[in-house]
């Protein structure tokens, strides 16, 4: 198959993949965790305006510090992550990060106010730090998804309010209590760091469980390509979403390698198994570009889905395939396999087709008719139709005289 280089300075591409799903993992446990943390501001915030006669001495203030506080706490709510992950939940997170930190410098502000506020008794004082130590232990025990923002609220948090109570005579006790305190938080956001790396290690490894049972779910073992399963399901949304939707045109391609059987009987399954491999590979090689499907359907039978290809220019790529197989003998353990290949072609049309079934059975009706022709050719389902004939009297239509186009030359 297709190999896939890395860029120089970033990892391979299954890595860039994991950490992009990681970092996604992250933003949405973030939001998760505190959505509805600005409100618990509001919550502390009353109560303490009151005990500390705040409200009473500067309502405008006051009011106006409790709008501030609602305002963010319902714009960090509404605020909520992209789906897809990549730059833009980046920006969002570092969006959401100031949100929370505005509450958290508004608080901190408040709180060393006051503490320098003469008039308010000491046990007010007291009793205002009961909400910063409830806010830093919600930071270091809830928000481990984002250790930045754990770490810089709680520094916002407490290294002003620990100087503040230095400062100010009377409030030592509670400053070597909080300078205490500040330890415990150090060590018990590094615990929930750890914990929170180790669910995400075994999150991230039932994913890529879950990623590895559905990629050979999907899987043909043997070539790689995708299996009947898989083309089934394809083929199924995507002609219902041309149906539904007037989604882009899908066309059919489906292959028989010719009298496979006799590779087998003459080199061995060995031989012939290395066969449908390297016959996969150079189909894949062919078709293998974005909005094409290469699945292998059966022992020698391949089918490709092709989005907003015409019938036409399908064609014309299948000739032109069809003659490069026949050219080019497989080279295979110093002998040489010659292969050719018979192939039907076709165009979803909803009047004709009506759904996934009934577009099969059109298109396989062009293979078989291809294989009645004589094999090693291309008949499309509108050829079919043209020659209005059944598909057991011979159709004068040979693959190699596909006419050439506009749209088909750009293919050439």
């Amino acid at each position: 198959m297709a190999t896939v280089n890395a860029v120089p300075g970033r990892g391979s591409p299954d890595e860039e993949r994991r950490k992009e799903r990681r970092f996604a993992t992250r933003a949405l446990d973030t939001y998760a965790s505190s959505s509805i943390g600005g409100f618990l501001y509001l919550v502390a915030w009353l109560p303490i305006a009151q005990v500390t006669g705040l409200i009473a001495r500067y309502p405008l203030g006051c009011v106006s510090i409790t709008l501030v506080f609602l305002l963010l706490a319902v714009v960090r709510h509404q605020t909520r992550p992209p789906q897809e992950p990549g730059p833009a939940q980046r920006r969002w997170l570092h969006r959401y990060l100031a949100i929370i930190l505005g509450s958290v410098i508004i608080w901190a502000a408040i709180q060393v106010g006051i503490i320098f506020d003469a008039s308010i008794a000491p046990l007010a004082k007291s009793v205002s730090l009961f909400g910063t130590v409830a806010f830093c232990s919600v930071l270091a025990h809830l928000y481990a998804s984002s250790l930045r923002l754990t770490v810089a609220g709680i520094l916002l948090l407490v290294v002003p309010t620990t100087v503040a109570l230095w400062l100010v005579p009377g409030l030592h006790l509670l400053a070597v209590a909080l300078t205490f305190y500040a330890g415990y938080l150090g060590t018990a956001v590094m615990q929930s760091r750890r914990d929170y790396r180790r669910r995400l290690e075994l999150a991230e490894a039932l994913l890529e469980q879950r990623d590895r049972y559905e990629q050979l779910s999907w899987t043909d073992e043997l070539t790689g390509l995708c299996n009947r399963r898989r083309f089934a399901e394809t083929l199924n949304a995507q002609v219902r979403q041309r149906v539904a939707a007037s989604g882009p045109n899908v066309t059919l391609m489906l292959m028989d390698i010719d009298h496979f059987k006799t590779i087998n009987d003459r080199y061995g399954h060995i031989i012939g198994d290395e066969a449908l491999r390297r016959f996969a590979d150079r189909l894949h090689g062919e078709f293998g570009e974005p909005g094409m499907l290469v699945a292998r359907t059966g022992g020698e039978e391949f089918a490709l889905i092709a989005t907003g290809m015409s019938e036409e220019v399908a064609m014309f790529r299948a000739d032109a395939f069809r003659l490069a197989v026949a050219a080019d003998a497989l080279q295979i353990a110093g002998l040489q396999v010659p292969l050719t290949v018979s192939i039907g072609v076709g165009s979803f049309d909803l009047q004709l087709h009506r759904n996934d079934d009934g577009f099969y059975g059109a298109v396989d009706v062009a293979l078989y008719a291809a294989k009645q022709q004589g094999r090693n050719r291309v008949v499309s389902v509108g050829l079919l139709d043209s020659a209005g004939k059944d598909v057991q009297a011979p159709l004068n239509v040979q693959s190699s005289m596909v006419p050439m186009t506009e749209e088909t030359a750009g293919h050439a």
